[in-house]
């Protein structure tokens, strides 16, 4: 990190106050011990493997085996102009029977008619569909790729998208859209409508939109945007993902999933996306989104639920509606029955079934302890079932459960560009992962976010996860109020209100083992670095030049709500608005940090 010499003492002082001593970690450690011990893969066969060195300078290995073709028939099927949903299905049904099998597309536009899911991958294994130059052209909105109960299945070349844009541009004209193209119909619903640029407005309109009038305008008008701004107006709330893995019941089934060279061209929901499945899943060299909007709706690769295995190499990802990368997992609301013989659990990600093994958490996120599940009832009409386990449940308050099978563990996202979109870059909420010389520019918030939270009832936390080598350059900043915001920021947060209603951070660490190291930042709105609610940190050779881009509102440095505890960071805090590196230690909620001196 750049600075002048006149700010060592300053910086000095940050490094002195940041490491006193924080709450107690024996719950953290034993979580992350739990979190990181499956650090390699259990495939063994042909695919692509990746190794690196953890945080913890143990070795960690990935694996997506790929499919196994050799003896197997090859199918090649030319597009027509009317509907070719029934020809693809046709030949997919011979490739299932056959176990397996390639599918070969012929360039050109292949046009689905039916869905959603325009095309369904179920219960195939061993299976390649080759369609470089083959562009997918959906009709309808919703899953366009759906693969359930799959292994060993590779898309190679193909190219994704919708026959109505989810996304369209317009600028603003007296207080009413005009639009680039041809108009939405009159009555249909706006979500939301964006400015471009890290700095640009934006206004979210709910998950009922608005409808817009004839005349372009919206009810309770357009808000802050100047006349003349150019837009992206969104015209679907999360409908699926262009290509989406999605096993059907609780228990995770598909394995070994390539996306290799894939393009999606927009979605009315995410790019791709894993709703539930178990480990290995590659995608290399694919191109989400592209020049002139936020084509793909919302994230362009979402991980809910899934076992691990996870890569993300050389592929752009290009003006997303939001995240371009959220590597997630499920947090389960959970509460222990009268006498402690079950615990039930609600919610739409509760993932459980005999054999699964369940981490059990208080309201803090502190591990409890484990039990294996032996039976579950059905849910209920609230989404509530009952479980059963083979041994007693873990005394003490249950507030939420982690289902270890769905960690969403061992992920390398490496060589990616994340470029002009409405999103951070990365959120990396799982442990065992490598985040490595990718770039972003444009963002319209922060680049890297390692996490968890129980508001938004994701994540396993960062754990054993090396950011390193990565570029980041103008990007915007975060706007909840509360915490400290940079480039790269670590944080944990609870459920319930804080500082502006907002979650509150937790009051110790829940993360652990990071090495933050070799990354430049250059041209960013808020911070550089910004750790809190992590213990075992390692910040090196990291450089940084032209932050603080626009620190006055919201803040760089906010404050929390709590006075006493603002009063205790008041070292920590004038030490990082003085020093000049833009690297922010929180003093009361981490623990064994190691920072360098700044460059």
């Amino acid at each position: 990190m750049s600075r002048s010499p006149r700010f060592a003492a300053a910086s000095a002082v940050l490094i002195a106050t940041c490491c006193a001593p924080a709450p107690s970690q024996s719950a953290t450690a034993d979580w992350s011990a739990l979190a990181t011990a499956a650090r390699q893969s259990p495939a063994s066969g042909d695919g692509l493997r990746r190794s690196w060195t953890g945080a913890d300078g143990r070795p960690v290995t990935l694996a997506v085996l790929a499919p196994r073709l050799d003896g197997r028939p090859v199918i090649a099927l030319d597009p027509t102009p009317g509907d070719n949903g029934p020809a693809i299905a046709g030949a997919l049904a011979r490739l299932r029977a056959a176990g397996g099998g390639t599918l070969r597309l012929a360039a050109g536009t292949w046009p689905i008619a039916g869905g959603p899911p325009g095309i369904a991958l179920d219960g195939l294994s061993d299976v390649l569909i080759d369609g470089p130059g083959a562009q997918l052209v959906f009709a309808q909105w919703g899953d366009g790729i759906l693969i359930s109960n799959a292994a060993r299945v590779k898309l190679r070349g193909l190219s994704v998208g919708y026959a109505r844009p989810p996304v369209v541009k317009a600028r603003v004209d007296g207080g009413r859209l005009a639009f680039a193209g041809a108009a939405p119909d009159a009555g249909a619903p706006v979500y939301q409508v964006s400015a471009a640029g890290p700095a640009g407005a934006r206004i979210l309109l709910g998950k009922q939109g608005k409808s817009l009038g004839r005349d372009g305008g919206l009810p309770g008008g357009l808000g802050d945007f100047a006349p003349g701004t150019p837009v992206q107006v969104k015209l679907s709330w999360y409908k699926g993902g262009a290509i989406r893995i999605g096993d059907p019941g609780d228990k995770p089934v598909s394995h070994d999933i390539t996306l290799d060279h894939v393009t999606v061209r927009d979605s009315a929901g995410g790019g791709i996306v894993a709703d539930l499945m178990g480990r290995g899943l590659a995608i290399v060299g694919a191109k989400l989104g592209g020049a002139g909007g936020s084509a793909i709706a919302y994230d362009g690769f979402h991980v809910t639920a899934a076992g691990g295995d996870l890569l993300v190499e050389d592929s752009d990802f290009i003006g997303t509606g939001d995240d371009a990368i959220n590597i997630a997992s499920p947090i389960i609301d959970a509460s222990r029955d009268a006498g402690g013989a079950s615990v039930t659990l609600s919610g739409a990600t509760a993932r459980v079934y005999p054999g699964a093994r369940l981490a059990f958490f208080d309201a803090g996120l502190q591990l409890v302890g484990t039990a294996d599940v032996a039976s579950r009832s059905p849910r209920d009409p609230a989404g509530r079932m009952r479980t059963m386990f083979t041994t007693p449940v873990p005394s003490g308050e249950i507030r939420y459960a982690r289902n270890m099978d769905l960690l969403s563990e061992r992920y390398a996202i490496v060589g990616n560009r994340m470029a002009d979109c409405i999103c951070h870059g990365v959120l990396a909420q799982a442990p065992n992962g490598l985040i490595q010389d990718n770039q972003f520019s444009g963002l319209r918030y922060n680049a890297i976010r390692l996490l968890t939270s129980a508001a938004w009832k994701e994540g396993a936390g960062a754990y054993n996860v090396v950011v390193a080598g990565n570029r980041v350059a103008d990007t915007g900043q975060d706007t909840r109020p509360g915490r400290v915001w940079a480039a790269i920021t670590v944080f944990g947060e609870l459920a319930g209100n804080g500082p502006g209603g907002q979650a509150p951070l937790a009051p110790g660490p829940l993360n652990a083992g990071l090495l933050i190291r070799d990354n430049q930042i250059d041209g960013v709105d808020q911070g550089c670095i910004a750790v809190s609610n992590a213990a075992d940190v390692v910040l090196k050779d990291n450089r940084c030049a032209r932050f603080g881009r626009r620190p006055g509102t919201p803040r760089m440095l906010a404050d929390r709500a709590d006075i006493a505890a603002g009063i205790a960071r008041l070292p920590a805090k004038g030490a990082y608005l003085a020093g000049g590196t833009g690297v922010w230690i929180d003093p009361g909620t981490t623990a064994r940090i190691k920072a360098d001196a700044s460059r």
